[in-house]
């Protein structure tokens, strides 16, 4: 059995999704960052970064990231059909946007909501801000087009992409502006977002 130490609205939606999609066992633990419990002696003991998620494997072995676990998840459950085979074209394209969904969306985001862990001078906050938002827009340009007519980034071969690209849409400083825009994307987050496995455990993460 899996577990799953998450918290609400958190990257944990990312591997609890694919663990849904895959039909694991796990169990979800949850972290309340309201009262800081990622940094008891406990949480830290897990992952010293303080940082939810953390997914204990079935052998014991604890492993953190989001895009890590849902690959994992993935190769463990290749019946889920949640990437591509091995040595696919497909399977490719999903590791670029995977980790382009890493090092680049999610970081622009943190530059934003998080500014202070960039500069220790309040002075150079704007300036950040200011260029993290224009890399943010870059990037989701360059996703909407990649989604092309969709309605998923591989076309209709839905993916543990998919479910990263929904994720990181609702942490967006306007996340409506945002899919009005780019209506394609919008179509793919409702698409993983109307899935029975997602369904049903939506409200959970992000209430």
């Amino acid at each position: 059995m899996y577990v799953l130490h998450w918290s609400r609205g958190c990257g944990s939606f990312a591997p609890h999704a694919a663990l849904n999609e895959a039909g694991a066992s796990y169990q979800l633990v949850e972290v309340d960052l309201d009262s800081n419990q990622e940094y008891t002696e406990e949480f830290l003991a897990i992952n010293p970064r303080a940082q939810v998620p953390v997914l204990t494997l079935p052998d014991g072995t604890t492993m953190t990231e989001s895009v890590a676990m849902m690959m994992h998840i993935a190769d463990c459950h290749p019946e889920s059909r949640l990437m591509p085979d091995v040595g696919q074209t497909d399977r490719a394209i999903a590791y670029r946007w995977l980790v382009f969904s890493a090092v680049n969306l999610y970081e622009a985001g943190c530059r934003i909501a998080d500014t202070h862990h960039y500069s220790a001078k309040k002075s150079d906050y704007e300036g950040i801000r200011a260029k993290a938002r224009h890399d943010l827009d870059q990037y989701w340009e360059m996703v909407a087009e990649a989604i092309g007519d969709g309605p998923y980034l591989l076309g209709h071969r839905y993916s543990v992409v998919d479910i990263c690209l929904l994720m990181i849409a609702q942490w967006h400083p306007e996340p409506d502006a945002l899919v009005e825009r780019y209506p394609n994307l919008g179509k793919l987050c409702d698409a993983v977002k109307n899935r029975p496995a997602i369904d049903t455990i939506w409200n959970l993460n992000f209430p």
